[in-house]
């Protein structure tokens, strides 16, 4: 048995499903209060990873969804799940880099989170290049045309 709980809730003026537009979106972590302590130290880092629970998403269909067109594009090939970054998974979790803009108590101020306001926060890492960037990444050309405009 695996147990995860929310350690805090997402709070945005983003309430649908978008299709991009999300590197101008700013966000609110509500941390639960007895967590606030966890957050020291956080305020140095540019970047923060954020982790959360797609929670609206619908239930994951592998006749429907194993394989699928990016972003539902007809004018792209289908690929499977674990090559792109769709909500429609198996688990539905979400993982994201975005900008710290700053930490007030429990309550972390991010831009760039593709997260619907009450979206539950399993967790927060700070970003750290050595870490989390890699040299020399290959991407297919599909990647481009899919990312256009949604950052």
């Amino acid at each position: 048995m695996m147990t995860c709980n929310p350690i805090g809730t997402v709070k945005c003026a983003v309430t649908e499903m978008s299709q991009g537009g999300w590197a101008k979106i700013d966000s609110e972590i509500h941390l639960d209060p007895a967590l606030t302590g966890g957050l020291q130290g956080l305020e140095g880092f540019s970047h923060i990873l954020v982790i959360f629970y797609l929670d609206r998403a619908q239930g994951f269909d592998p006749a429907k969804q194993l394989m699928r067109k990016p972003r539902g594009r007809e004018d792209m090939q289908a690929v499977g799940v674990f090559a792109q970054r769709t909500k429609f998974r198996p688990n539905p979790i979400g993982i994201t880099a975005v900008e710290l803009r700053g930490i007030e108590g429990n309550v972390v101020k991010v831009r760039g989170l593709d997260a619907l306001d009450g979206t539950p926060v399993l967790d927060i890492k700070p970003y750290m290049p050595p870490f989390d960037r890699m040299e020399n990444v290959k991407m297919p050309e599909w990647v481009g045309l899919f990312m256009d405009g949604y950052f």
